[in-house]
């Protein structure tokens, strides 16, 4: 009994006394950024990122060692360099969360030929991306006529899991059995599912990821095969001149007489997509996780 309340004590110490007041100086910033012009506000954050991403010291030397395991060739200047860009965009990215809608219908779209003829047939689809670019803009609003419902892992801290993730539009599919079960429910009566694909999953299947092995879920995959559901790469890409371009590609899921090596292949060949991203416009990944076994962070 006395463990039970010190672990009572101790959830509303964290929710009231911690949690919140971060949540109220994140909603401050959050109110100033909505009142700003979608350009000014990106270009504040830009800056706030760049000035004070590298004072988070741990996220800071993730994304460092993160990069020298990518780019094993590039000098330390030229890491450096990305590192700083790395931090300005995901400044941009905070500054532009409460535009989201907006920047969706500014946004131009490749492929969306392709998720319009999928809807049209009533049967639900597989939507795979990364922490790349913004992906929130393309859950800001219906996509060919469906919201993408995604899959998310809802925020340690509650009050900023109501204020940055729960505005999403559809249904939003918390990680664990719960979510699994309802995804599975969306998915056969005709809905879009979202799902970013690029973060460590212990459970998971270890596959070479940025040259690599990484433990790498396969779900979509798994998904695909049994459901027999197409699945379609969507890339939130932010482009020079400040509007966002979204591209649809799909990907065929590889089939055979097996079923663990096709649902290996097909996530093998999701991650080689994601790595084309990633090398080609590398400060808009999320570097500042442990992305690989904890032994390369020691």
């Amino acid at each position: 009994m006395s463990k039970l309340i010190r672990q009572t004590h101790h959830g509303f110490f964290r929710t009231y006394a911690l949690d919140l007041p971060i949540a109220v100086v994140v909603g401050f910033f959050w109110f100033i950024f909505r009142i700003l012009p979608v350009e000014w506000g990106g270009k504040i954050g830009a800056a706030f990122g760049g000035a004070l991403g590298p004072l988070m010291k741990r996220r800071h030397q993730y994304a460092q060692r993160n990069l020298e395991l990518a780019f094993p060739n590039l000098s330390s200047a030229d890491r450096q360099a990305l590192l700083k860009r790395i931090w300005r965009h995901w400044g941009r990215f905070f500054a532009e969360l409460p535009h989201a809608a907006q920047l969706f219908q500014t946004a131009s779209f490749e492929g969306l030929e392709l998720l319009e003829k999928a809807s049209s047939t009533g049967k639900g689809a597989l939507i795979c991306s990364a922490h790349f670019g913004n992906w929130e803009i393309a859950c800001a609003q219906p996509v060919a006529g469906k919201y993408l419902n995604p899959v998310y892992r809802p925020a340690n801290n509650p009050w900023l899991d109501k204020l940055l993730f729960q505005r999403r539009k559809g249904i939003l599919l918390p990680k664990g059995a719960q979510g699994a079960k309802k995804m599975v429910e969306v998915l056969k009566n005709g809905g879009f599912v979202a799902i970013l694909c690029d973060q460590k999953f212990n459970e998971g299947i270890e596959i070479p990821f940025l040259g690599i092995p990484a433990k790498t879920p396969t779900a979509v995959g798994m998904l695909a095969l049994r459901l027999k559901l197409p699945i379609f790469m969507c890339r939130t890409e932010r482009c020079s001149d400040g509007h966002y371009h979204i591209h649809i590609s799909e990907l065929i899921p590889a089939h055979t007489d097996n079923p663990t090596a096709d649902i290996e292949e097909t996530t093998r060949h999701i991650s080689r997509v994601l790595e084309s991203w990633i090398r080609e416009t590398p400060e808009q990944w999320l570097w500042m996780h442990r992305r690989f076994d904890k032994s390369f962070y020691e």
